[in-house]
């Protein structure tokens, strides 16, 4: 190993030398001889050393001494452009007192050798200083790797930063001044080593804790527990309590707990692993085989769009999340929903990744084969950025599936292959529809894009899933100079070519996994009730055979409803996945009848209708016809109250001859009966024939 001038070497067991690090600061060959300079005890005045570099050497070989590395401090780490003018002026006058000295090899063997150094105390007196300043200086030059930025002021240690200080008698610093002189301020508090313990208790209690109070509500109570006394001898003398400021409780909470502690123990540990621990990602190179990779991120559409029920009612635009494989350029996974770039919508979007696609385009009006979009697999490990798939949810669901990467942040390069996916589909469609923003900034004057929106989510969805099928199905250059099987098997480089030719070959990263697992796992999860109507879920009703074979709506009718686990398909309301028991799978069931209206719609749509409901049972809790009618009706009950209260008739006489009495009523208001003498005998044979059966007595037990 080769010895440098100015490497450090930890030296132990050495004769004549303390273990520790040394710098070597000479080398002198043909004396035999290395110069060392002991780096320890900064603050005594220490002098170079010299011994036999043969016996250096032989320590290296017994291991005795081995090279180390040295920490420079953070004053000596500046660029020279950043240093202060005064900074400047101090080094170069210190480096000038001992630039003759350091440059004299002659100097720095007598002075490692030789006990007394006469000559440096007469150079001291040409130089007009003392022999301590200039061994500062050296001792300085030496420890810090004998350069002129050796000697720049070491400020940054002055003053004992984050030492506590021992405080004199009497109140520290200047008082405090009145701003008008009619008004007296309060002494300032001097605070012992009670009042520290005290504060740091008071923080354990009120702040440092999960959905803690306020630092300034924490003080409060501080003063209530611990100065009660005082604040009530200061309000009954009317004069300022003598009790520490808040000034001095913010500092010492940031004295006594860092700012790592304050975070955690004001956090509930999924809030701190979900939103404030620290996020560690990476990007990896291309992969060559289709399942090493793929790419999955969100935008929002360039296109405003209307609700199905109508072209007044504006849903905004949609966001678009896209997966693409990064081997073949084939996009793998699709979703289209109004919810804003998010977790709930980033699982549909790998749900769809991870299931077969024939029936997802089926719902969308588009009949494909399984074999013009064959990709439902899980990946060897998915790159996202750190937004909606940083947290525990997605780490709890996808991490078991498969790897997650994640992008630096502002960094779409990382993510390049499905960043260009949305330039493409925003070339080839989006900025061409009706109601698109075309991409651009709003210029105050034009027409604003949302008067001319015309299309419903599940058309805009509809195109787009052609538009990734064309995409799969359109050749790409890159793929012919990457992907030699191509070539070899002479085939057009399109992203659909390329994934089935490296399946076919069994070269690829990708696995399945069970259609059942990617329901329970990555399906956003719903409580649903099973009530007498079938399941209940958003004010919609779902059945299934085994509803209907067990009769568990007849069930729920009698015994009342009850509470099941359910998952939600956002793309359509036409079912929903239902697990009936909990040893069983999640059933598939479909939406009832009675919610014909509501078929191939999402379930954005759905929710849509319910704040439609909802705002005009805001708008109307009841009728304005209604205020009057009560009036009425109470003003009813009054008159009849009061008629009572006139005419009081005994109970037995307010029952008889009722019949009699409802004859007497008709006749007085509708004159529909006949009069006295009329034969009416074919009337009352005629009720004479009606037979009514009277319900059964129950027999006593034993007869």
């Amino acid at each position: 190993m080769a010895i440098d001038i100015n490497s450090v070497w930890d030296l132990n067991d050495v004769e004549g030398l303390k273990d520790g690090p040394y710098r070597i600061i000479d080398i002198i060959p043909h004396l035999d001889c290395i110069i060392l300079f002991p780096l320890t005890n900064n603050h005594r005045l220490r002098r170079p050393t010299a011994i036999l570099l043969s016996s250096f050497e032989n320590y290296m070989a017994s291991g005795s001494v081995m090279l180390i590395d040295f920490q420079i401090p953070s004053f000596l780490l500046l660029a020279e452009e950043n240093l202060p003018s005064s900074f400047k002026e101090k080094r170069d006058a210190n480096f000038s007192l001992i630039s003759d000295l350091v440059s004299e090899r002659d100097f720095l063997f007598t002075y490692a050798t030789s006990k007394r150094m006469t000559s440096l105390v007469q150079y001291a007196q040409e130089k007009g200083t003392d022999r301590k300043k200039l061994s500062r200086l050296l001792n300085a030059f030496w420890q810090y790797g004998q350069t002129k930025n050796a000697l720049l002021p070491a400020y940054s240690n002055s003053g004992g930063a984050g030492k506590t200080r021992k405080a004199k008698k009497g109140t520290l610093g200047a008082p405090k001044i009145s701003r008008t002189l009619s008004i007296q301020r309060a002494d300032k508090y001097m605070l012992t080593v009670i009042d520290k313990q005290n504060i740091r208790k008071s923080l354990m209690a009120n702040y440092l804790r999960v959905n803690g109070k306020s630092l300034a509500e924490s003080y409060k109570e501080y003063l209530r527990k611990y100065h009660e006394d005082e604040l009530k001898m200061a309000s009954i003398s009317n004069r300022a309590p003598s009790v520490p400021s808040l000034r001095q409780f913010s500092y010492w909470k940031e004295r006594l707990f860092s700012d790592d502690i304050v975070i955690r123990k004001r956090s509930t540990e999924r809030d701190y692993l979900l939103n404030k621990r620290s996020v560690l990602g990476y990007a990896a190179q291309d992969d060559l085989v289709p399942g090493s990779c793929f790419e999955i991120d969100a935008t929002v559409a360039d296109v405003h769009i209307v609700s199905s029920f109508g072209e007044q009612y504006i849903l905004g635009r949609p966001t678009i999340y896209s997966i693409v494989d990064r081997a073949t350029l084939m996009v793998v996974g699709l979703h289209v929903s109004l919810y804003y770039a998010s977790w709930r919508a980033a699982r549909q979007a790998l749900v769809n990744c991870f299931s077969p696609k024939s029936e997802y385009c089926a719902q969308y009006g588009i009949s494909i084969d399984e074999s013009e979009w064959p990709c439902a697999h899980v990946p060897r490990r998915f790159i996202c950025d750190n937004g909606e798939m940083i947290g525990l949810k997605p780490q709890e669901k996808v991490v078991p599936f498969t790897e997650l990467s994640f992008a630096p942040s502002y960094r779409p390069d990382y993510k390049s292959f499905v960043e260009r996916r949305f330039k493409i589909l925003n070339d080839s469609l989006i900025h061409q529809l009706q109601g698109s923003t075309k991409g651009g900034r709003v210029v105050r004057g034009d027409r604003d894009p949302r008067k001319d929106s015309k299309h419903t989510l599940y058309e805009v969805t509809s195109m787009l899933i052609d538009a990734a099928l064309e995409h799969n199905r359109t050749i790409q250059k890159s793929l012919a100079f990457t992907r030699p099987l191509l070539i070899e098997k002479s085939l057009s480089p399109t992203p659909l070519n390329t994934w089935k030719i490296y399946i076919s070959q069994h070269r690829h990263s990708l696995s399945r996994v069970a259609p059942d697992e990617v329901i329970a796992r990555l399906l956003p999860p719903e409580q649903v009730s099973m009530t007498r109507s079938g399941i209940k879920y958003k004010e919609m009703f779902y059945s299934c055979a085994q509803i209907e074979d067990e009769s568990l709506a007849a069930i729920a009718r009698v015994h009342g409803r009850w509470k099941m686990d359910a998952r939600v398909d956002d793309n359509t309301v036409n079912h929903i996945y239902v697990r009936l028991d909990e040893k069983q799978p999640f059933t598939k069931c479909h939406l009832s009848s009675r919610n014909v209206m509501l078929k191939d719609i999402p379930v954005s749509e759905a929710e849509f209708i319910q704040d439609w409901l909802g705002s005009h049972l805001e708008k109307m809790p009841v009728t304005v016809e209604s205020i009057d009618m009560k009036k009425r009706h109470v003003q009813f009950e009054k008159q009849a109250k009061k008629r009572t209260n006139t005419h009081s008739v005994p109970y037995r006489e307010k029952i008889k001859n009722i019949r009699e009495n409802r004859l007497e009523e008709l006749r007085r208001t509708t004159h529909s009966f006949p009069e006295h003498g009329e034969d009416n005998t074919a009337e009352i044979k005629l009720e004479a024939k009606v037979v009514a059966m009277l319900p059964r007595r129950n027999r006593k037990p034993g007869k």
